[in-house]
């Protein structure tokens, strides 16, 4: 049977995977919207080099009924893979505790997943509900239209006009391209809520206390979760992040709907609360701690 750390890791990797596959269908997307859109934004193109008035009605409309259709899909791949981690999660609980609750705490979290996202068991959208909603924001195609406008409006000629609707859709060096800049972030930041928040009816359930803060660090790590990386925590501890400055600054008015243990770094934040018995706890913090500050800070060092 794996133990804790190495279950933590197979958790880490699922996650990754899925984020890559998220990102890599939102990029075979955006070269398929291209596509379609081409031909048709071209005529539009030529007609407003030619000083004719224009209107992106066709455009606007291939663009929701596209959106309409694969959005649908980077949110069942979604869906799928919280499912998926709620099994994992089971897996990871069960090499901490001998407990017959186990089976009976993962169907709740299942089911508290699909409500969670708006969904039935039978995959079947619940309507007004998370997912619902997701799929109406109207927000992506609001910017669709005002960028295709400013680039007819904006550019002289029509190869010029072309180009900047290759960078709006597909991205470039310096941004990425319109699906993944709205959806990637938003699906991979649902994944590992639903992930922290299923770990969490375990931890309440079985009345665990302390936690390693998982998940490593990057370049792009942020100061917070930097000092925080592999360290040990009691819930107690938690709670005291949301009086930092790096999270009050990040929330703002909305302070209220920080939830360290959900939440962790905020917004974007990769990092798991990795929870553990008080006996393991009571063993390894304060050894372990020492060695993640000093590891942490030789990080930060080379980084500076």
């Amino acid at each position: 049977m794996p133990t804790y750390k190495e279950v933590s890791k197979i958790k880490s990797d699922f996650i990754s995977k899925k984020e890559e596959s998220i990102t890599n269908s939102l990029t075979d997307q955006q070269s398929n919207l291209y596509d379609k859109l081409l031909s048709d934004f071209m005529k539009v193109a030529k007609d407003k080099a030619d000083g004719k008035e224009v209107n992106i009605n066709k455009l606007q409309s291939q663009f929701r009924k596209f959106y309409d259709q694969n959005f649908n899909e980077v949110m069942r791949q979604t869906i799928n893979a919280s499912r998926s981690l709620t099994d994992l999660n089971q897996m990871y609980f069960s090499t901490l505790l001998d407990s017959n609750r186990l089976d009976e705490i993962h169907d709740n979290t299942k089911k508290l997943v699909d409500k969670s996202l708006g969904v039935t068991d039978a995959n079947k959208l619940i309507s007004n509900g998370f997912t619902d909603k997701a799929i109406a924001n109207k927000q992506v195609q609001k910017l669709f239209a005002k960028e295709v406008n400013k680039i007819l409006i904006g550019n002289p000629d029509v190869n010029l006009m072309q180009n900047k609707l290759k960078e709006f859709i597909l991205g470039n060096k310096q941004s990425t391209g319109i699906l993944e800049r709205y959806y990637r972030n938003f699906a991979n930041d649902l994944l590992i809520s639903i992930d922290r928040s299923n770990s969490l009816v375990y931890a309440n359930e079985l009345e665990l206390q302390s936690f390693f803060y998982g998940g490593g660090l990057l370049t792009s790590s942020r100061s917070f979760c930097i000092s925080k990386n592999g360290k040990i925590f009691t819930r107690s501890e938690a709670e005291k992040w949301k009086d930092s400055t790096f999270i009050t600054s990040m929330y703002g008015t909305k302070i209220n709907d920080y939830e360290p243990l959900v939440n962790m770094g905020g917004y974007g934040c990769r990092h798991t609360p990795d929870w553990i018995t008080q006996d393991i706890a009571k063993e390894l913090k304060p050894e372990n701690n020492k060695k993640a500050a000093e590891k942490n800070k030789a990080f930060k060092d080379k980084q500076s």
